[in-house]
């Protein structure tokens, strides 16, 4: 005879499977759920568990647990495109929320990546992104951005929350042509994983990239991080 649990998880794969429990969709809590099926909270709570195993839910941190959706698949990996632009041509609608906008000196790291001193100064954008109505709006991707001060003197006076980071480097004849980028799988720092909604335990997929002008001379350097429970990546490879 299968345990308690096992047949309850059953059940709701059946809800899931013919539509009751929509894709992205919050389903009852397990309270609610104990009491509807007439079991324990912990019964519940080892079918939920079960079902995240298998990839059918997801839990959100203070949001709740929803039916699963596909993995977003980034294109970023294969194209020179901006976040942005990349969510416009899959009609998707993006939220950011700028964290902070600052200028401070670029530091051994920074430095090195864009090519500059250390002691020279940069301009730091921190932005969080989410896409509507996907994954209950819980964040995609959270993004830290380094400029030479000296190449976009006014960009610490800008408001990037609505504004593409790429089409303003456009407007200054700073246009990205090439990117250099790496993909590493890393735990994420206490503020980032915060800031995506998720356990410092979860891994995430962790993005460094260089942009490079026409003429080769880096302009940006950006680190991201995507949660890996709702990431993929699409890679492009001509020969």
């Amino acid at each position: 005879m299968q345990a308690r649990y096992v047949q309850i998880a059953e059940l709701l794969r059946g809800r899931i499977a013919d539509g009751q429990y929509p894709l992205g969709n919050r389903i009852p809590t397990e309270n609610e759920l104990a009491q509807s099926l007439g079991v324990s909270r912990p019964t519940v709570r080892q079918a939920l568990d079960l079902l995240a195993r298998e990839g059918r839910l997801t839990r959100v941190k203070g949001s709740g647990t929803f039916v699963a959706q596909p993995k977003l698949v980034h294109e970023s990996t294969s194209f020179v495109t901006g976040y942005r632009e990349e969510s416009r041509k899959k009609n998707r609608v993006l939220r950011t929320r700028v964290v902070c906008i600052q200028t401070e000196k670029a530091g051994e790291k920074v430095g090195d990546a864009l090519r500059i001193r250390g002691d020279e100064l940069v301009t730091r954008l921190v932005r969080i992104r989410n896409l509507e109505n996907l994954y209950a709006n819980a964040p995609v991707v959270y993004t830290t951005l380094y400029v030479p001060l000296k190449l976009f003197p006014e960009m610490p006076e800008m408001d990037f929350t609505d504004t593409s980071f790429y089409e303003a480097l456009d407007a200054r004849g700073l246009s990205v042509v090439h990117a250099s980028r790496k993909l590493e799988v890393a735990m994420p720092p206490a503020e980032v994983a915060a800031g995506l909604e998720i356990t410092i335990f979860e891994p995430t997929a962790f993005i460094t990239s260089q942009g490079y002008t026409q003429n080769g001379q880096v302009v940006e350097y950006t680190e991201s991080y995507y949660p890996a429970s709702r990431s993929s990546f699409q890679i492009e490879i001509n020969r």
